[in-house]
């Protein structure tokens, strides 16, 4: 996967934002059964590639809260198109089917997140 997390001037900081971003990217590519290293092409791909990375981009930013900028570095794409994601995505959750997947594999990725890092009690 090609994700600009670490090791490049225009990523983001190696942080404990790199290993969410990677696993989130990973868990749609599969959800969505596209390759993963697609989602960082710099080429828009096929209509189902430019997808995912748009409900990657939306989440990284809804559910881990990162910047608009953040977001952009990290798929190798400016702030404007990451805007543009969110607002498709958002959009798309006015589909009852699209908003209950979608509901779903937030709380599913949430809680494998929180199993690996274990509670904080």
């Amino acid at each position: 996967m090609n994700l600009h997390l670490p090791n490049n001037s225009s990523a983001l900081p190696l942080s404990d934002r790199a290993v969410p971003v990677l696993a989130l990217t990973t868990a749609v590519a599969a959800a969505l059964h596209v390759d993963a290293a697609l989602l960082s092409a710099p080429t828009r791909g096929r209509a189902e590639i430019a997808f995912a990375r748009q409900v990657c981009m939306y989440l990284a930013h809804t559910l881990l809260g990162l910047s608009y900028n953040e977001v952009a570095r990290a798929y190798a794409r400016d702030r404007t198109t990451v805007q543009h994601a969110c607002g498709l995505v958002e959009d798309r959750r006015e589909e009852s089917r699209f908003d209950r997947w979608l509901s779903d594999f937030e709380r599913g990725f949430m809680a494998s997140t929180e199993a690996c890092h274990g509670s904080a009690h």
